[in-house]
């Protein structure tokens, strides 16, 4: 093996002075040389070991060893990995469940470096020149970085975690040197622990100053700290005065050992570790402290505490139906066990189980972490006799929420370290493990922390399945990568120039506040000169008729004009307003950023569009897509009257010659034969990379993309980029409907004469390009739609009748068949096609005769399989709309068919959602639509499988039913009281009370509990003391039942 080999040529090369540098080795001085010489050899073993303890542990997870590619030195053009590094340097055992996940999620993003000489420092940036690179299935790489890669997120372990690589670096850092020994250190955590009435072993410590942070002398809970600052305090009396009366404290009267042990790892005659003795032989105790006390050095200290015994096993029901023979029988030794928990810390500093297992052995003998059985604790308790399963469910409760106080303990004292203290600028404990013991006193089970652990417990608690995952339990809603991937976004995105076309209204305040959290610089474009957006960003250019989105490429000509003499090029430009959606798509395409295609904006934007075009994708589903996006024949639609440049490529595909296409497969076999990298997410990349160039027409001579026409054997076809293979065709979501702009428009869609188009009713008729549900009417007959259709031209004409609901494009109508089911949003997360978040909700039934909403929870109650069905119909709807990039609100209809589309909105969605999916996932879809515009994908631990830490469940006010109250007992005032609180969660929409005949709502108003039917009667009964509740003309009992 080439890796290998390369270690064995390093073997026989002799590592000498005259190795060094000549220009080095004349300026330093004979001794300091040596030093340097004998670090570098340090350095080179330490590498080589480390790696055979990795390619050990490769083989024995039943993965491939590590592949050596640094003789080929790939630059960022050759390579597939992003811009995000997650980086651990030190052993790979510690860490490994983290890499093999993140390898998972972020291929080739997730980093293991053997050695310091293998990163280096550069300003405030930690950057890595060689590192083991772990990929899809468990796969490795060894690869050397030209120019280096900067590190995102960084951990360190032995036998490097004391090494000084991050000092002035602004790197998040899941730990630190300094962290792990403050910790690790068992009379400050335990000090600290019982500060917070956490229960540990009674423990007497005599310290040799000076104390560690918060370790003061005294009395804390059962902890006894004796500073021996002085020789009458290190005499041997006073220490057995000490001694003696800990020995006889009420808290060892039941205790049948005591426990020694010192802080800095000292061992008394030779043996390391703890020292059992019987309680009562105060004369040995007495002994082997004064043996410890010669040993120990400034800071550390001598911990005499009492021994815990773990929980004896309970009743056992013995089966006597088999004889068994006595002179073979064998007496069972005893059961000891100690729990392991490891606390991950949540995107929100939310403390969350990641793991729960035991470590199980002889009574008779002390566990250890690396050298005990791992088992779950179910399985530990039932071989204790614990069978009944509300005993199991509340002992397993009890040690999880020990063991999330303990961590809790952790983030607080952290957050009122120095970085000093913390050991670096970013420094903090994103993961820790606590041991602890399940014991009886008194007839009561109780828990006792033990210590705590940085990285042991994780590494002892490795699993093969699913590399470490966290286990089926509904009580491990911690995740290893959720953090590190946020903080590593967080810190890619800080310093970005984004351009934002459009402010919005008063429910888009909070981007203006996450902008400044994220440390983004924003450049605004809003047609309201004192819109109060003007005075939170960098750079604001107003633009009075940008609501006329008539004029978008005029428009587009003066923003790009205007970008330039600001003399900044922004990172990334976005959009959540949904009227500024094609503006933006122009203003991206011009500026040469990620953003939408101009046609896909369209289609999406016009809701009559995103129907038909997907119902015109049936035609071409026979023949494995062969066509693409159908022209448009109307002569009505203003976004459509020509063919747009993405349906002339993907129409090419009927025009491609059988030799031409043989050709091209030719090439895409041998560029396939060419690639040397054992690497499944290399391929992928290969096969995407050649379907941008084939959407781009940039593939080969011929311009032409890679699918066959209608002429070509159904056996030799390739698929058009969007299309699903393993899915239903995207047309199965779209429902009938028809563009309306005159009277004559409706006639011809409810009488075509063909049946092609026609729409039955009843019927839904909206504004084709409006927003928030305004102008919605359900309508039974072709009389009542030309009616409604006489009276919205009456009402709605431009956009200063009613701002903000897309009258700037004109007041056209969609006439759509009326479907019946329950309506969903899913918020989607898209990256170059790929999926890489989905967030599934309930609606309420909507409030008639306007359909605006009434109530929603999260998350979705719908079973596993109708939410992916949900997620599949939004996704595969988008990707054939060719949205592929961004983050999308998609409405849906959950009929006894299945899932069935109402319209998609090419921007986030809005009102509570971003708040609700934060709140409940650690996901911030705002950071996601600023990451995607700026090229950086928006990587979760799970596209799809998130767990939600909790549930919400809210109602919207509206200002015709809630007047009164919001004017009185529920006043703006009183909620945000009650929202600060903590007793709702309140989202204001908009910030006048205003009624009128087409209303939005005014606030939503949640709760959010552990399971859903407490969240439901908390806020019933929350709204009901509010005066929100007013049936029967608005019923939350009948809008909240459909929740059930």
């Amino acid at each position: 093996m080439a890796q290998e080999a390369r270690y064995l040529r390093q073997d026989s090369a002799k590592v000498s002075l005259s190795s060094l540098p000549s220009s080095f080795t004349s300026s330093c001085p004979p001794h300091e040389l040596q030093d340097l010489l004998d670090k570098r050899v340090y350095l080179e073993d330490m590498e080589k070991s480390l790696f055979h303890t990795l390619q050990s542990t490769l083989k024995e997870l039943g993965l491939p060893k590590t592949r050596d590619w640094t003789p080929l030195c790939p630059t960022p053009g050759d390579c597939y990995y992003t811009e995000m590094c997650i980086c651990v340097l030190g052993s790979p055992l510690p860490y490994l469940s983290l890499l093999l996940e993140a390898g998972q999620v972020s291929p080739g993003d997730s980093l293991l470096c053997l050695s310091p000489s293998w990163l280096s420092r550069s300003a405030s940036m930690l950057l890595v020149h060689t590192a083991v690179a772990f990929d899809l299935g468990g796969h490795s790489s060894l690869l050397q970085f030209n120019p280096p890669r900067r590190v995102t997120y960084f951990l360190s372990c032995a036998p490097f975690a004391g090494e000084d690589l991050t000092r002035g670096t602004d790197c998040p850092m899941g730990g630190s040197d300094k962290l792990g020994q403050f910790w690790g250190d068992i009379l400050t955590a335990r000090v600290l622990l019982q500060r917070e009435k956490i229960k540990c072993p009674a423990t007497l410590a005599l310290l040799l100053p000076p104390a560690q942070r918060g370790v003061e002398e005294g009395h804390v809970g059962d902890t006894e700290v004796v500073f021996l600052d002085s020789e009458t305090q290190k005499g041997t009396d006073f220490i057995q005065n000490k001694i003696h009366a800990f020995l006889e404290c009420d808290a060892l009267k039941q205790a049948e050992k005591v426990v020694l042990r010192s802080t800095g790892g000292r061992c008394v005659n030779g043996v390391a570790g703890p020292i059992y003795l019987p309680q009562g032989n105060k004369e040995e105790v007495c002994k082997k402290v004064q043996q410890l006390l010669s040993l120990l050095l400034p800071g550390q200290s001598v911990l005499v505490e009492a021994y815990i015994a773990p929980l004896r096993p309970g009743p056992q029901v013995q089966d006597h139906r088999h004889v068994q023979c006595t002179d073979c029988s064998s007496p069972t030794p005893e059961l000891s066990f100690r729990v392991c928990a490891i606390v991950t810390r949540s995107p929100q500093n939310v403390p969350l189980l990641y793991k729960l297992v035991c470590k199980v052995g002889s009574s008779g003998a002390p566990l250890s972490h690396l050298h005990s059985l791992s088992q779950s604790l179910e399985t530990t308790l039932s071989d204790l006799g614990f069978t009944d399963t509300a005993t199991v469910a509340s002992l397993r409760r009890q040690v999880t929420n020990a063991a999330l106080a303990c961590f809790r303990v952790v983030m607080e004292t952290e957050s009122g370290m120095t970085p000093e203290q913390r050991g670096g600028i970013s420094a903090q404990s994103d993961l820790i493990g606590v041991d602890l013991l399940l014991t009886v006193s008194n007839s009561v089970i109780s828990t006792i922390v033990l210590g705590l652990h940085p990285s042991l417990c994780l590494h002892s608690s490795f699993q093969k399945p699913g590399f470490g995952g966290s286990g089926t339990q509904s009580d491990c809603h911690g995740n290893l990568l959720h953090t590190p991937l946020t903080r590593s976004q967080c810190y890619l995105m800080e310093g970005k120039t984004i351009l934002i076309i459009g402010a919005g209204g008063f429910s888009k305040k909070f981007v203006w506040e996450a902008a400044k959290k994220y440390h983004l610089k924003i450049m605004l474009v809003e047609s309201d000169p004192s819109h109060f957006a003007s005075h939170l960003v960098d750079h604001f250019f107003p633009l009075p008729d940008l609501p006329d989105h008539r004029r978008d490429d005029q428009h587009c000509v003066r923003i790009c004009e205007w970008v330039a003499a600001a003399g900044r090029q922004p990172d990334g430009c976005v959009c959540f307003w949904d009227d500024c959606v094609i503006l933006t798509a122009l203003v991206c395409q011009k500026l040469g950023l990620r953003g939408l295609p101009v046609e896909a904006a369209h289609i999406a934007k016009e809701k009559s569009s995103t129907h038909l075009h997907l119902l015109g994708l049936t035609k071409v589903r026979p023949a494995l897509f062969a066509g693409g996006m159908p022209a448009n024949e109307s002569n009505t639609r203003p976004f459509m009257k020509k063919k747009t440049a993405l349906s002339e490529s993907l129409n090419h595909c009927g025009e491609l010659r059988m030799e031409e296409r043989s050709r091209q497969l030719d090439l895409i076999i041998d560029d396939v034969a060419d690639i040397e990298r054992n690497s499944l997410r290399a391929m992928m990349e290969f096969g995407r990379d050649r379907e941008k160039m084939a959407l781009k027409g940039e593939y080969g001579k011929t311009h032409q993309p890679l699918c066959g026409g209608s002429d070509t054997p159904v056996s030799t076809r390739l698929p058009c980029p969007g299309m699903p293979l393993l899915s239903p065709c995207p047309s199965a979501y779209a429902v009938p409907c028809a563009h309306i702009e005159s009277a004559l428009d409706l006639k011809n869609a409810v009488n075509d004469e063909a049946e092609r188009q026609k729409v039955r009713f009843p019927a839904i008729m909206k504004l084709e390009y409006g927003a928030g549900a305004v102008g919605v009417k359900k309508v039974e007959s072709l009389e009542e739609s030309l009616a409604h259709l006489e009276k919205i031209a009456g009402d709605l004409r431009e956009e200063t009748d009613y701002p903000g609901i897309g009258l700037g494009f004109g007041n056209a109508m969609t006439l759509m068949e009326f479907i019946c089911g329950t309506e969903h949003d899913v918020d989607l997360l898209l990256f170059d096609g790929q999926l890489e978040g989905a967030f599934v909700s309930d609606n309420g039934p909507t409030r008639m005769p306007s359909f605006t909403e009434t109530a929603a929870q999260m998350p979705s109650s719908l079973p596993a399989d109708k939410r992916e069905q949900l997620v599949q119909a939004a996704y595969h709807s988008c990707l054939a709309c060719g949205l592929r990039d961004g983050v999308f609100n998609v409405e849906l209809k959950m009929t006894t068919l299945g899932p069935r589309l109402i319209e998609i909105n090419a921007r986030m969605g809005g009102f509570y959602l971003r708040d609700w999916i934060q709140q409940l996932y650690g996901v911030d879809i705002l950071l996601a639509a600023f990451m995607v515009a700026c090229g950086i994908p928006p990587r979760l631990p799970s596209a799809t499988a998130l767990p939600a830490l909790g549930h919400f469940v809210g109602i919207m006010c509206v200002v015709s039913q809630h007047l009164q109250a919001l004017k009185t007992i529920a006043r703006p005032e009183r909620l945000r009281q009650l929202h600060q609180e903590g007793a709702l969660w309140l989202n204001e929409l908009e910030d006048e009370i205003i009624s009128g005949e087409y209303e939005e709502p005014y606030c939503n108003v949640a709760v959010r509990g552990v399971r859903p039917d407490d969240a439901h009667q908390r806020l019933l009964a929350l709204c009901q003391g509010l005066g929100l509740h007013c049936p029967p003309h608005y019923d939350l009992e009948y809008f909240l039942s459909h929740f059930k």
